[in-house]
């Protein structure tokens, strides 16, 4: 189980370096971490890049390894990739946004409460989920170099697993898929690289023309 999750991360690995090799291109790209997902113990990254004066777009990856063990009976390893694209309204990486994401994820869940699967909570499920997603957002700027995203939004999911006896029991049950609804929440501290160009007064940089923003941006 370990070695196919160690596969599974290098496709994580190789999913972030070519979104680097992207974003090294262009002339601006931020790098954040969503707050609420550490909050479950999962490592978490998301890369974006600027690609006009409306749009970005990015690809966030999780990855939460443990327990490493599989003689532990709770658990909930799990790989995520989502890529996403963004429409800002107001000004670039500062003000109102929407999204829409598609959501990847393999997982591993025993002993843990998640509405998607119903059923007996002891039984282990292992298996993959795809999702679609659109999302609305806000962004706070905290200086030159950082701003704060929250985000509310709603997926719809397709998973497909195997049924185990338990955390730790090989003995196969069958197998499931489902489709369902999932809620999504983020709230995500972000880093601007290159630094952003400072104003003077808040309101006027978000709501001047985007364009002009833009144009300042990658001067």
């Amino acid at each position: 189980m370990i070695k196919l999750y160690d596969i599974r991360a290098k496709y994580i690995c190789t999913a972030l370096l070519l979104m680097l090799a992207i974003s090294v291109q262009a002339q601006q790209m931020t790098i954040s971490n969503n707050l609420l997902y550490d909050a479950t113990l999962t490592p978490n990254l998301r890369l974006g890049v600027s690609l006009s004066p409306h749009w970005s777009m990015g690809l966030t990856a999780g990855y939460r390894p443990w327990p490493t063990s599989d003689d532990v009976t709770r658990k909930w390893r799990h790989l995520l990739l989502a890529p996403d694209v963004r429409y800002w309204r107001d000004s670039l990486q500062v003000g109102h946004f929407f999204g829409a994401d598609f959501i990847y994820s393999h997982y591993n869940v025993a002993d843990v409460n998640l509405l998607i699967y119903g059923g007996d909570k002891k039984q282990r499920r292992e298996g993959d989920m795809v999702a679609l997603g659109a999302f609305y957002g806000y962004s706070w700027e905290l200086g030159r170099r950082w701003t704060l995203e929250a985000l509310v939004g709603l997926a719809v999911g397709y998973a497909w697993y195997d049924i185990y006896d338990c955390g730790r029991c090989g003995n196969k049950l069958g197998n499931e898929c489902k489709i369902f609804l999932l809620p999504q929440l983020g709230l995500n501290i972000v880093y601007h690289i290159p630094i952003r160009k400072r104003e003077n007064n808040y309101l006027t940089r978000l709501y001047k023309p985007v364009e002009q923003t833009w144009n300042e941006q990658n001067q």
